[in-house]
């Protein structure tokens, strides 16, 4: 399978869409590799085949579909760009690297599930595997559920989808091991995403 072009730039064509009232799952990937990122440890990239299906210049809405006749909706952020380069049918592979929480706080003005901030950066997840791009997003968002012993808390993101993602030190598992299931929080994370065209 040749990749014809990489857009890590794209690092959010997940995102900043109009949330389902319930987190969804993703669909199931087509294949999971465990990989080693500094300050993270070990985390699973999940690998996504897809066909493009469509895009709604106007809203930036893209749907994909996997092998199954599975689709799910994104909204494409400016940085992907001119929308119009997709064609209809067009194979994509999307690597999906879950990240980090790297601040728990109150929710102030935020209404759940509302995107606070979002930027790309180029650091954070140091290691990560080539071809990705980093995102850094705050959300305000509900528990979904908590997992003291893992370090891990779930909730879901701008594009509806859950996350279940581990704190990134110290200070954040402790505020960790406070949250309760339905409370809205605001999350800081950050995640990296690399999408690649292919024949």
């Amino acid at each position: 399978m040749t990749v014809r072009k990489t857009y890590v730039a794209i690092v959010a064509a997940c995102l900043a869409a109009a949330v389902p009232a319930a987190a969804q799952s993703l669909p199931k990937p087509a294949s999971v590799e465990v990989v080693t990122v500094a300050g993270l440890g070990s985390a699973t990239i999940l690998t996504y085949k897809v066909q493009f299906v469509s895009a709604d210049p106007a809203t930036r809405r893209v749907v994909l579909e996997v092998p199954s006749g599975e689709r799910w909706a994104v909204v494409a952020p400016p940085l992907v760009g001119d929308l119009s380069y997709f064609r209809v049918g067009q194979s994509l592979l999307i690597r999906k690297l879950p990240g980090v929480v790297t601040a728990i706080g109150k929710v102030g003005k935020g209404q759940p599930t509302e995107v606070l901030n979002e930027v790309v950066v180029n650091a954070g997840l140091p290691g990560l595997p080539e071809g990705f791009g980093l995102r850094e997003i705050t959300i305000a968002a509900p528990v979904v559920s908590v997992d003291p012993a893992a370090g891990t808390v779930s909730f879901p993101g701008p594009d509806g989808y859950l996350r279940t993602l581990k704190a990134a030190n110290a200070t954040v598992l402790a505020d960790l091991q406070t949250l309760q299931p339905g409370a809205t929080v605001k999350f800081t994370y950050v995640e990296g995403l690399a999408i690649n065209a292919v024949q």
